[in-house]
């Protein structure tokens, strides 16, 4: 920890500096004998302070409440406008630094087409400027040194978002095998008690059904003291078979299915994604097919949402209503026009109606799922 953040520090002063050098390196340039000079001048820093503003709020790590990706997004537009004044007003070869920052974000903020038209057009403006604009000489030289640093920071980014979905990937996994493992050992423990209770109401109840009768029948072909000692044996033989019958209905009144502990399991430490989790205590689940399609579409929702949802925050709601088991998942992203199920939701609407239940699909305010599963009682 302590090594990183020396290392975050070291980051932040080193970017200070190139904008400090960028921005020296480009008003030093500028003559300012004559008020149109001034006036200049005035402009370029005016183009340098919308970009590092743009720059920041791109690149920001906290995100926004509403609207994170269109702020991030216009954010960039924005400092591609400050690069094409500043080439209108100046002809600083510095200016280019400017455009390798910018193209090593594109890949970060847009999806891959509109990246790679990005960088292409920031490689075309150059070459605008360069060979029309201010007719420099060997424009093609500079222009193919400027595209070619605008190339490898794109490439750069590329290649860190990779590292980062893979690790992403590799935690997902992670955390589905933990949660997994969690449920196999509830659904295990639920099958054991069951099978528990099935043998003592099958082997011992039985058992003691036939003793019963066998007592109940020795008190009507007894007398005296052997009779008081057999009705005593009767009782105890009765209550006995009581305390069985209590004990195999409360295990499987308890044979409940947890799934707190998986779904915790499931949602912990996800990136870029707040999951708050709101759970019934008084939630009966015994059936393991439930509990198991219930898990399910939560795994499959949140992966729906970290892929194509572009939300900050998720809100999961697990509840029973009247005799149905009803789970609704939302969260705060948007959808494009023109939404249509895909293997994920389409799998899990077929999961769902295995068991009877209904799934229902909100793009308003964010993406919503509401299942609705009903109980074994109901069936």
């Amino acid at each position: 920890m302590y090594q990183n953040s020396i290392a975050q520090n070291l980051e932040g002063m080193t970017g200070y500096l190139a904008w400090a050098v960028v921005c020296y390196l480009t008003l030093s340039s500028q003559p300012t004998d004559t008020l149109n000079g001034q006036l200049r001048l005035f402009a370029v820093v005016l183009c340098l302070l919308l970009f590092i503003i743009g720059f920041y709020l791109t690149t920001r790590d906290q995100e926004y409440t509403r609207m994170d990706k269109r702020i991030r997004q216009w954010s960039i537009i924005a400092q591609l406008v400050s690069v094409i004044l500043i080439r209108l007003i100046t002809n600083s070869g510095v200016i280019a630094i400017l455009g390798v920052a910018l193209a090593a974000q594109l890949p970060i903020r847009f999806s891959r087409l509109v990246a790679y038209f990005g960088v292409m057009a920031l490689v075309a403006l150059d070459w605008y400027f360069n060979a029309f604009y201010w007719s420099v000489e060997d424009a093609l030289v500079w222009t193919s040194l400027a595209g070619a640093f605008n190339l490898f920071a794109f490439r750069m980014s590329q290649r860190v978002l990779q590292e980062q979905e893979a690790r992403d990937e590799i935690s997902m996994l992670n955390r589905e095998l933990i949660a997994t493992q969690a449920l196999l050992q509830e659904s295990t423990k639920q099958s054991e008690r069951l099978r528990i209770s099935r043998d003592l109401h099958d082997g011992l109840g039985h058992h003691l059904t036939a003793l019963i009768l066998k007592l109940q029948y020795l008190t009507y072909t007894t007398s005296g003291e052997n009779q008081t000692l057999v009705k005593e044996a009767h009782d105890m033989a009765k209550q006995l078979l009581t305390d069985v019958r209590e004990t195999v209905s409360e295990m499987r009144e308890n044979s409940n299915i947890g799934l707190e502990d998986a779904l915790e399991a499931l949602i912990s430490q996800i990136p870029r994604l707040k999951i708050e989790l709101d759970i019934d205590p008084a939630l009966q689940l015994p059936d393991a097919k439930t509990a198991d399609t219930l898990f399910r579409c939560v795994q499959e929702g949140i992966t729906n949402t970290l892929k194509h949802g572009n939300a900050s925050e998720m809100s999961i709601r697990l509840t029973q209503v009247d005799s149905n088991v009803e789970l609704q998942i939302h969260d705060n992203g948007y959808c494009q026009f023109g939404f249509s199920e895909g293997n994920g939701l389409t799998g899990m609407r077929e999961r769902i109606e295995k068991l009877r239940g209904q799934l229902t699909v909100s793009t308003k305010r964010g993406f919503g799922l509401v299942i609705r599963i009903p109980t074994m009682e109901a069936l």
